[in-house]
């Protein structure tokens, strides 16, 4: 009897040893898949402060742009109240060389009046020098214009800056668009080892989108893209990728996988 209980007692033993070993292993796996995880949270993180920063400089872009394009469109602005100015003085220029030549006509019917040896030089001079200041403020005019074309043109050379970065942010929207994907296995062929994914280049999926399966925050497996429709993706499933003792089902999240990294 003593022999019977002794070799029980070495059964339980053993028994004991190997569930304890086998706890220790388990506990070590889930260990590291929660270090993993952390490091890829971690790079989620770093890439979305990136991303939040570089929003910062498109911002204070934007903000230069528009501060430059004020300027322009106030010296725009002052240019053509000069020129304003430049042709209400070429009007009354104008019109007192009207007046003048005028008074010369009338000057020239009494001069025939008046004897041979009678020369009015003075009367000459004067009205040449009007000539003179009409053709100098005229000259002042259209160096003005050239000016005014020029401002316009930096104003519509910053309007292109303007929409420049406009576009910039139209591109880097798409791409905030892209990495909030929240999509979801729609059809799963096991047989075939392609499914289907309710999202397609409505939310920005191109060829080269990299594509995660996960479900209740852990990694699934990875997608190859072969089709790509308004709403709709058909993926392949690469099996090397697949977790172990997982496989895709319906419902499953699709997310990036630059996003996820």
């Amino acid at each position: 009897m003593t022999k019977v209980l002794f070799i029980l007692s070495a059964v339980l033993i053993l028994v004991s040893t190997f569930f304890a070993f086998q706890n220790g292993r388990e506990f070590a796996r889930v260990r590291q898949d929660v270090a993993a995880l952390n490091v890829q949270v971690q790079g989620a993180l770093t890439a979305a402060q990136n991303i939040v920063n570089e929003v910062g400089v498109v911002n204070g872009d934007i903000a230069k742009v528009q501060g430059d394009l004020e300027i322009e469109s106030e010296k725009v602005k002052a240019q053509k109240l000069k020129i304003a100015q430049l042709d209400n003085d070429s009007k009354l220029a104008q019109d007192k060389l009207d007046e003048n030549n005028k008074k010369l006509a009338d000057l020239r019917i009494r001069l025939e009046k008046l004897p041979k040896d009678m020369k009015p030089e003075t009367m000459v001079e004067q009205i040449n020098g009007m000539k003179k200041a009409t053709a100098e403020y005229q000259a002042e005019v259209e160096m003005k214009r050239k000016e005014v074309e020029a401002e316009e043109t930096k104003m519509v050379d910053a309007r292109r800056a303007l929409d420049e970065v406009v576009r910039k942010i139209e591109d880097r929207k798409k791409s905030f668009d892209r990495n909030s994907l929240n999509a979801r296995i729609v059809a799963v062929n096991a047989d075939w080892g392609f499914v289907v994914v309710n999202a397609g280049k409505t939310v920005g999926i191109t060829d080269a989108t990299k594509l995660l399966v996960t479900r209740d925050g852990q990694t699934v497996g990875k997608l190859n893209i072969v089709s790509i429709q308004g709403e709709r993706t058909v993926a392949n499933i690469v099996p090397e990728t697949l977790t172990a003792g997982m496989s895709v089902s319906p419902g499953d999240q699709v997310i990036l996988e630059t996003l996820y990294q």
